[in-house]
């Protein structure tokens, strides 16, 4: 097998925000000290006034007001905003200010260094499916494709998600060998060295041109960061390319794929459909933690393919 492909360093990329409120979630001050809570990734909570919230609570009524749209407060607009008395925010204010969720800069309020350790925890603790459910989601009903997450275990595929079930017979709970299909093979582009020279070791018997493609693939994927289908995948003819989902700290977490029910007619007419993949995979490691440049070369990656025209790697191990 040939040497890794060593990936070009780029420049750090902004982190985006991980929650993008909906449009006109900014906080007006409304009449009667009624104000609207910030927009959320779930049904808006009701109008609240600031005088209901209970005392112990006021604190993390006011957190709530600190959004990318409007990061930093005064005490005056705060109060005016969140309907609280001017002396129970500002006692709300040195609450979080104690405890280093806030921070003051002259006589504004922004987020403090304790609230963003917590998020960095939350962000490397939180099982990375549940951070990326929504987005699978969105990704099927946006490509009208099955999508699929897979990680690597004890040497093997597992898929742990696939929405929806029909088309290529994959279901959650499935284990396929590494190089049985393209979120195998993208797993195993980003895996341990021992484990990949393993399993590598175990494609020997592959004729030379066979071989050939196969670490031709293998290189292709640590470029582009994208995985391509074979003609005998073990998909039942559907055709799947796969993207890593990266943890902070650069940790592959999975692969998220997309499988059409046969191959397109072209690849160069499926980047729009590769590269919403992309994103998808590019959002979910953001909110995974992932803050490195992000790498993908969808266009390279599908003149590849269509170069490749999908040969046929007949001798690959089939699952058990």
């Amino acid at each position: 097998m040939g040497e890794p492909v060593e990936v070009a360093s780029q420049p750090e990329v902004q982190r985006s925000a991980c929650l993008t409120p909906a449009p006109g979630a900014a906080r007006p001050p409304l009449s009667g000290g009624r104000v609207t809570p910030p927009a959320t990734l779930s049904t808006p909570r009701p109008v609240v006034q600031g005088t209901d919230v209970p005392t112990l609570e006021r604190p993390l009524f006011v957190l709530t007001f600190f959004t990318p749209q409007q990061p930093q407060w005064s005490l005056s607009n705060l109060a005016r905003a969140s309907g609280l008395p001017k002396a129970s925010c500002l006692r709300a204010l040195r609450v979080l200010e104690k405890y280093d969720l806030l921070v003051r800069e002259g006589d504004r309020y922004r987020l403090g260094s304790g609230f963003i350790a917590m998020k960095a925890h939350a962000q490397q603790h939180a099982p990375p499916l549940n951070v990326a459910l929504p987005h699978l989601a969105h990704l099927a009903e946006q490509t009208g494709l099955q999508v699929s997450w897979a990680v690597l275990d004890d040497e093997q595929t597992l898929y742990t998600e696939v929405l929806p079930l029909a088309g290529s017979g994959l279901a959650p709970g499935d284990r396929r060998a590494l190089l049985g299909d393209a979120s195998g093979r993208l797993l195993l582009a980003f895996a341990e060295r021992t484990l990949r020279e393993r399993v590598f070791a175990g494609a020997a018997a592959l004729d030379h041109a066979e071989r050939a493609t196969l670490d031709t693939l293998d290189s292709v994927s640590r470029r582009t960061w994208l995985s391509a289908p074979v003609a005998r995948d073990h998909l039942e003819g559907a055709v799947q390319v796969a993207a890593p989902a990266f943890r902070a700290g650069g940790r592959l977490a999975a692969a998220l794929a997309l499988t059409w029910p046969a191959a397109p007619t072209t690849w160069a007419g499926a980047h729009d459909t590769v590269q919403h993949l992309v994103n998808t995979a590019q959002k979910v490691s953001r909110d995974l933690g992932y803050e490195r440049a992000w790498v993908t070369d969808t266009t390279f990656f599908l003149q590849v393919l269509t170069r490749l025209s999908m040969p046929a790697l007949s001798d690959l191990p089939r699952p058990e």
